[in-house]
């Protein structure tokens, strides 16, 4: 009978950690100022009130992108900054992505563009603006992403 409870609680043991993890997800990054694509593996682990997503470059493993998204408050950190959450989001054909941007806005503004459940579409800054899919897509077809993008954080920003 010992037995019987101890092979119950190791199963409902797996099954519930293995809800908060998701690992090695491919990403394609495509930056705004050139053509190239890069892969990344996206890892997600939830610890706490905290979900960790880790963005590793598969061409450089030293190059990472870590966020942690704070599911009580609703903020993003990143190894340099803190992003609160902005009014207007940014709805894709599947998705709504918050906007997210940093606590003091200077001329050179930092946004990101997540999803609780996708992990992060964008991040813009001046000269490294970067989108990040889950599928290939025509180099056309990024353009018009990255301009409904822009167009979405204009509104945030003049509101």
């Amino acid at each position: 009978m010992k037995n019987v409870k101890f092979y119950v609680l190791v199963v409902i043991f797996v099954v519930f950690s293995c809800e908060s993890e998701q690992k090695n997800i491919l990403v394609f990054s495509y930056s705004l100022q050139n053509d190239s694509i890069q892969k990344l593996k996206l890892n997600i682990n939830k610890k706490g009130d905290l979900k960790i997503f880790k963005y590793q470059y598969s061409q450089d493993s030293i190059k990472s992108i870590d966020l942690k998204y704070n599911l009580d408050r609703d903020f993003l950190i990143t190894d340099i900054d803190t992003f609160l959450v902005q009014k207007n989001p940014y709805k894709s054909k599947s998705l709504a992505f918050k906007m997210y941007q940093t606590k003091e806005v200077t001329s050179h503004n930092r946004a990101l563009v997540f999803n609780e459940s996708y992990g992060l579409l964008a991040s813009l800054a001046v000269g490294a603006d970067f989108i990040f899919l889950k599928d290939s897509l025509a180099n056309n077809d990024k353009n018009v992403i990255f301009k409904e993008i822009f167009l979405n954080l204009n509104k945030v920003n003049i509101e």
